[in-house]
């Protein structure tokens, strides 16, 4: 999986590094969002950055203020390696990295040590014949825990009384149309119960007491689904897997990644190795 990472230059001077291990990442104002920038320099969902075939790729969500790419305003586009994205007065670079993944050390080891690159070529080798076994079982194990879907419940609204509603009413718009995405980008259905429950606790803020509990039951409802649907995955992948069925079992591993886009631990690291692997095993059925 991919590492974004954000060298970022703060409207009050401050510097940071973020790294975000996912395909793609939100910068805005809200809790869900990978980066997260203070109210005053951008909306709840500002940018979307996303890593493609040709590199990275940017996309204006909001144009109050109008994100830049080197000063220059932008609705979709290309991000140049060395081009300072902009959005208010906050200014950053974005790359590629190998960071947490262990690849590079790896690499330099193996090249500095030639007994370290016979075990390697070796290993390669022995794990090309267990891939291309028809009738051999895959070597990893899934984790018995998993991760779960959300870390908690937002159940406190971010904005002083008089501003609480309309926060509310512009972040269950943002949680409905997430709601919609869902069926063609999984991960929007995770964001949006977020975004529903601030709704909840910023309509309530703002004594409109009915589109609160609307809000709480339309999160409540989703939360469920997402659930559901989570654990359905799991059971498909693992059937798939099972069956033998490496296209079934990788598009599953790929739905579960996305699911569990951001998070960590061993279960994300065997779906990482899993996709991995299963990826292989499609290229050389086909070959």
């Amino acid at each position: 999986m991919s590492v974004l990472r954000f060298q970022i230059q703060h409207a009050n001077g401050r510097q940071e590094v973020i790294a975000v291990e996912a395909e793609r990442a939100l910068i805005g104002s809200g809790a869900h969002c990978e980066i997260r920038l203070p109210i005053d320099q951008c909306s709840v969902e500002h940018v979307l950055v996303q890593v493609g075939a040709g590199g990275i790729f940017v996309q204006a969500l909001q144009f109050q203020p109008p994100p830049t790419i080197a000063g220059v305003p932008f609705t979709q586009a290309p991000l140049p390696p060395d081009a300072m994205l902009g959005i208010g007065n906050t200014q950053m670079l974005v790359g590629l990295s190998a960071e947490g993944t262990g690849l590079d050390d790896k690499k330099k080891k193996a090249k500095s040590n030639p007994a370290m690159m016979v075990i390697a070529v070796l290993g390669i080798v022995g794990a090309a014949v267990v891939m291309l076994t028809p009738d051999g079982e895959p070597p990893l194990e899934a984790p018995e825990d998993v991760p779960k879907l959300w870390d908690s419940v937002m159940d406190k609204c971010e904005k002083p009384a008089q501003e609480a509603r309309p926060y509310a009413l512009q972040i269950k718009q943002l949680a409905d149309n997430k709601r919609e995405r869902r069926a063609f980008h999984i991960r929007d259905g995770v964001d949006a119960v977020p975004l529903y429950e601030s709704a909840a606790a910023c309509f309530k803020a703002g004594g409109d007491p009915n589109a609160a509990a609307q809000s709480a039951e339309a999160a409540k409802t989703l939360r469920k689904e997402m659930e559901d649907d989570y654990k359905t995955h799991r059971m498909r992948m693992k059937h798939a897997l099972d069956v033998k069925d490496t296209a079934t079992a990788h598009k599953e591993a790929r739905t579960l990644l996305e699911l569990l886009q951001g998070k960590q631990g061993a279960y994300v690291e065997y779906l990482t190795e899993e996709e991995r692997n299963l990826k292989q095993m499609l290229g050389h059925s086909a070959s």
